[in-house]
């Protein structure tokens, strides 16, 4: 059972597991159309009243994010709903994803009446057979009319708008990869780029397909040469790169996504929603366990699982997010926030680092786009010297 226990979050993230049909590389939770058509209202119902209990103890949030699965499988009078719910004076972002083949002008009243303020489509590839084995629904020429859609809901609306796209696909070359930034930024003239590098999740038909040799997919190699490029002409291109797959023109920054890399409060509803919450000396996750059908056929605020954090987690967990973006760590706030000097823990292991990984001054340790590259086993050997146990709060 959810419950807030004193914390009032940040941001409201809002999951709708609902898609036309299942990409071969997805391992979000999702079901398609033929599982989720007879859950749909009773699955809002719910997330609305769970909505209206949270914002009345809260007060409302700063940011909301609408993601899926694709919001676009419901109708505009649905999302109205949820976002009415969630409104409140305080709130500054609110996104909402959605999938290019069921975008339309339907949607228009969400931007009409200020419920969405940014928009965020997942254009993948500009490619027709690369689209195909990644087994999206979407066409080229979807993708085309849903980029001069939203171009069209910003001159009217002046909501934000960004775009996903993928690199390292099946049967993609550097130039075609390359191609596709060209052309989803020179036709969308958007604020923000996000630029995923695939990865093969378990379980994923992606997954199986490469187990079986069916699909070739890109060596580490071949990845890190490929990301340098794109990285590289997106900069090109006037974006700032704050976060490893994140860019932004003139400040055009997700700031729901900051309240997750800063390692600050948010609240997730709906099936197979994460929350991080912090109250007191306490810091605890919930995960929502429930498939889309018990969800709707549910009680308030049950099927979410609570995870206590002890401080180590909590200093793994930070130092993980953290070091994604290019404001890295501000060593006063480390202190202030885990009662240790950043110095005196990590310096050793910051010492043997390669110096190209980092820039490290007085106040702050930031990784660089090279570090980039290994963040991973960069944040694993400073875990390393995280002292067990750690008790600070």
């Amino acid at each position: 059972m959810l419950t807030l226990g004193g914390c009032k979050p940040k941001s409201l993230y809002l999951h709708i597991p609902f898609c036309t049909t299942r990409c071969s590389y997805c391992s979000f939770y999702s079901e398609p159309e033929t599982n989720w058509k007879g859950f749909r209202e009773a699955y809002v119902s719910r997330l609305e009243q769970e909505i209206a209990v949270v914002v009345q103890e809260t007060g409302g949030f700063e940011t909301i994010f609408i993601g899926g699965g694709n919001p676009g499988s419901l109708t505009c009078e649905q999302l109205s709903r949820l976002l009415l719910a969630a409104r409140s004076t305080q709130c500054r972002e609110v996104t909402i994803e959605m999938n290019p083949d069921t975008f339309s002008e339907a949607f228009f009243p969400l931007f009409e009446q200020k419920l969405v303020t940014r928009l965020s489509m997942g254009i993948q590839s500009m490619d027709e057979e690369v689209l195909r084995q990644l087994g999206r629904n979407a066409t080229l020429e979807d993708n085309l009319q849903a980029i001069a859609l939203a171009k069209k809901a910003r001159e009217q609306y002046g909501i934000d708008l960004s775009f996903d796209v993928m690199a390292a696909l099946p049967g993609q070359t550097m130039q075609m990869a390359l191609q596709d930034i060209e052309t989803v930024v020179s036709l969308s003239e958007a604020g923000h780029i996000s630029l995923y590098c695939l990865t093969v999740e378990e379980g994923t038909e992606l997954a199986r397909n490469v187990s079986k040799r069916e699909v070739q997919v890109w060596d580490d190699d071949g990845q890190r040469e490929l990301l340098q490029s794109l990285w590289a002409r997106l900069g090109q291109l006037g974006y700032e790169h704050y976060e490893v797959s994140n860019f932004a023109r003139e400040g055009n920054v997700c700031n729901h996504n900051l309240v997750y890399w800063d390692l600050n409060t948010y609240l997730g509803l709906g099936s197979s929603a994460a929350s991080f919450l912090h109250s007191g000396n306490e810091s605890w996750h919930y995960s929502q366990n429930q498939d889309l059908k018990d969800f709707a056929e549910g009680a308030l605020f049950t099927g979410y699982d609570k995870e206590i954090l002890s401080s180590e987690q909590l200093m793994e967990e930070y130092l993980m997010m953290a070091l994604r973006t290019n404001r890295g760590i501000e060593k006063k706030h480390f202190s202030d926030r885990f009662l240790l000097d950043f110095d005196s823990l990590f310096s050793n292991t910051i010492a043997h680092l390669d110096p190209l990984w980092y820039n490290n001054t007085s106040h702050l340790f930031v990784l660089t786009e090279v570090g980039w590259m290994v963040l991973d086993e960069i944040v694993l050997r400073l875990c390393l010297q995280i002292p067990q146990p750690l008790d600070r709060h």
